[in-house]
């Protein structure tokens, strides 16, 4: 059996993701309907998500803020940007490992694409991104921080994030789909990547050989190009190479593989 897809394979992985695309109705309401799934029936039902990540933010922001002896009123508005774009790749990835088997009873009933399931996992974290990112007009006001015109700079690096984050969820998807165990490796994974990735301490600590958890971490160029424009930076060109390179390598390593083995998903099922 050839691991390299055919003419064929190429045309119908092409095919489903335009099929895929185009359905937008289906993968939106889909990503609203788990969202109000998860919290149905409960008293403030989408607005949990707020408040957990309020008092996280918060919590944390106080402890931290004393144990690596930073200043609350600038070390709360850097943990609060961070964690809150962190918790969107996290929620990507972590979704990724189930997109296909959460969606058992679609795909063993209608033709649909397969791409579709991967969007609704991109709207369904998108939405509790929308809850958190409340929090930080918030956190600014609480802490003297004032926006300036560079947060507008995040807009094209949460498009980059997202692309990446799609290729990522069809690679992932697809891998765990056929080897159950893969989703407790990236479970774990996602956790140590947490510890590595600058969020709650901060790059230019990292100094030395040390400095290549930061250069070398995805992770980290992709947090820099979102969370560094909302704190009003300007990211380095050397994040924007980094996300792109990332993102050329994850669409390398994915398009050959959803092209071949799309089709089989249905049989792993």
């Amino acid at each position: 059996m050839s691991l390299w897809p055919s003419s064929t394979d190429w045309r119908n992985a092409v095919r489903d993701i335009r099929d895929g695309v185009s359905r937008w109705e289906i993968w939106y309401l889909l990503g609203i309907n788990d969202i109000r799934a998860r919290y149905k029936r409960s008293r403030f039902g989408q607005f949990w998500i707020t408040l957990s990540m309020a008092v996280f933010v918060g919590g944390i922001g106080i402890v931290y803020s004393f144990l690596f002896q930073q200043p609350v009123h600038d070390y709360i508005p850097y943990l609060a940007v961070n964690y809150i774009v962190w918790t969107l790749i996290q929620g990507i990835i972590m979704d990724s490992g189930t997109v296909f088997t959460q969606a058992t009873t679609y795909l063993t009933q209608e033709a649909l694409p397969k791409s579709t399931f991967v969007m609704r996992l991109i709207v369904r974290n998108l939405i509790a991104f929308a809850h958190n990112i409340v929090i930080i007009p918030l956190v600014f006001l609480i802490f003297g921080v004032v926006p300036s015109p560079t947060i507008l700079l995040a807009i094209p690096g949460l498009v980059l994030l997202l692309i990446a984050g799609f290729l990522a969820s069809v690679w992932c998807g697809v891998l765990c789909t056929r080897f159950r165990d893969l989703p407790q490796i990236i479970q774990n994974g996602m956790q140590i990547a947490f510890f590595l990735t600058p969020i709650m301490w901060k790059s230019d600590q990292m100094t030395g050989h040390r400095a290549i958890l930061v250069d070398a971490n995805p992770f980290a160029s992709f947090l820099k190009l979102v969370g560094a424009p909302i704190r009003g930076e300007v990211p380095e060109a050397t994040a924007y190479w980094m996300a792109l390179g990332w993102t050329a390598l994850l669409f390398i390593v994915t398009a050959p593989l959803f092209a071949r083995f799309r089709s089989r998903i249905v049989y792993w099922l």
